[in-house]
């Protein structure tokens, strides 16, 4: 029997992908999702919430698609590894890692509402409206 080494997660975007390319060229990127846990407290008798926030790597088309359509707070779901990685600091200290490797990436919820959009009309728009055509029925 093999080992089983798969993660599900849900939750949303704490900030905003980072896309790189690797020096061949394949495309990653990284970013960190907020995953929420609410219990009852038995000794107290009140809801508690703790956020853990976990790194995803996704790679290729999925990692380009991912810098594209989403963005902080957007509610994502992924299914993948997780990977403890080993890396040495600048100082010389060794550090460790867990972060959940993406083998595919869903976008849930509504598409978010861009906040960025004119209150008013650009220059070259006619502020009213031209005169509606009779349509026959």
């Amino acid at each position: 029997m093999s080992d089983l080494n798969r993660v599900l997660l849900t939750g949303r975007l704490a900030a905003d992908p980072e896309l790189r390319s690797t020096q061949s060229g394949k495309a990653v990127v990284n970013f960190r999702i907020a995953v929420n846990r609410r219990w009852l407290n038995p000794e107290s008798g009140a809801w508690e919430e703790e956020t853990t926030f976990v790194p995803i790597v996704a790679w290729g088309k999925q990692a380009e698609n991912c810098a594209a359509y989403l963005q902080k707070g957007r509610l994502v779901g992924v299914d993948g590894r997780l990977r403890i990685r080993t890396f040495e600091t600048q100082n010389g200290e060794r550090r460790r890692i867990a972060e959940v490797i993406a083998q595919s990436v869903h976008f849930l919820g509504p598409k978010p509402q861009a906040a960025e959009f004119e209150t008013e009309p650009p220059a070259d728009v006619p502020e009213t409206p031209p005169p509606e055509e009779e349509v026959p029925f």
